[in-house]
């Protein structure tokens, strides 16, 4: 028929939240696509389907929201396996269910309630095999501890890149940078950054700035650096996509705290320059091939980092000062 709708009829749920960017790095970490955003508005997919998040400064509380959807998917066992990993709770296991259908349910950081369930079938298909894992990037050779990384006064090169490289948690702020999937690097860093934006506007503006002790930098200040690193490793990532094995250079960060402006510096610019800029490096992140978390790029001709172990340095560093800060608040 002339002029006939192309678009099949859907029904699309659209989902109370009370912290738009907060609800989207979450909803991307375990899988879901942005398609647009606006103001209190976002819109994303998942395998096809679509979803609506609609921000509201009103809402109850995880724990009495009467909101919810339901997910159809060809595997529920496989989606409840990657969305776990992710971090989703678990409200029910996968079970098979009287109605026929292989359901489990999760919930998103505003209680709104998500059913998954699959049909059975009647012989079961054999599942595909575990993916390889994906190599870890080797670390470089061990440098002197004078020598400082990009992570802040009093760690060494050689401590920081093993931190983020190994299997093992960090004792200084309880990561395990390698346990994350790399896909889910990018909305990590968004939200880690968000929440440690949040921290320092919750913060009384004199504490924000009061240093504990002269060596140690106040929470203003760790939000300062946490804001530049961000950008300097969205660029990194930027570059090593598009050169091969560029010299990524020098930042010196102490410096940049040294001069004593960063405690002049507005708490709220900064912390929306954390979002901003770990937005930055969350879309960068996006656009990595599967084939590209290996490419390479050099700092200052002997340490090599891979786009993998940029993106967990990030996270490391975010998440790491995020305790600092807290930390300085307490002992200020």
């Amino acid at each position: 028929m002339s002029g006939a709708p192309t678009t099949p009829t859907a029904a699309v749920p659209v989902l109370p939240v009370s912290d738009l960017v907060r609800a989207v790095a979450w909803y991307e970490r375990i899988g879901f696509v942005v398609q647009a955003t606006f103001d209190g508005y976002a819109i994303l997919a998942f395998d096809g389907t679509e979803l609506h998040l609609a921000e509201f400064d009103d809402l109850p509380g995880p724990q009495q929201t009467w909101s919810g959807a339901y997910l159809r998917v060809v595997d529920a066992d496989a989606v409840f396996a990657r969305w776990t990993a992710m971090g989703a709770p678990t409200i029910a296991v996968p079970a098979d269910q009287p109605y026929g259908i292989r359901e489990f349910a999760t919930e998103d950081l505003d209680g709104n309630l998500w059913r998954v369930g699959a049909p059975l079938a009647a012989d079961e298909p054999d599942l595909p095999a575990e993916p390889a894992p994906t190599p870890k990037p080797t670390a470089p050779p061990p440098l002197s501890t004078e020598d400082r990384a990009d992570g802040g006064p009093g760690t060494s090169d050689a401590q920081w890149f093993a931190i983020v490289s190994g299997d093992g948690h960090c004792a200084g702020c309880g990561l395990a940078p390698g346990e994350l999937h790399e896909r889910a690097l990018g909305a990590e860093v968004r939200d880690l950054a968000h929440a440690f934006g949040e921290d320092l506007l919750a913060a009384d503006d004199e504490a924000v700035r009061r240093r504990p002790a002269p060596e140690t930098w106040s929470p203003l200040e760790y939000g300062v650096h946490v804001r530049d690193m961000l950008a300097v490793f969205a660029e990194r990532i930027v570059r090593m996509m598009a050169e091969h094995d560029p010299e990524l250079g020098w930042w010196d960060h102490e410096a940049a705290i040294a001069d004593g402006m960063a405690n002049e510096s507005d708490v709220s610019a900064v912390a929306d320059d954390l979002g901003r800029n770990a937005a930055k490096l969350s879309e960068a992140l996006r656009m990595v091939g599967d084939d590209d978390w290996s490419r390479t790029g050099t700092r200052r001709g002997t340490e090599r980092f891979t786009i993998e172990l940029a993106a967990r340095f990030a996270l490391h560093e975010t998440v790491h000062h995020r305790a600092d800060g807290a930390r300085a608040l307490l002992n200020g």
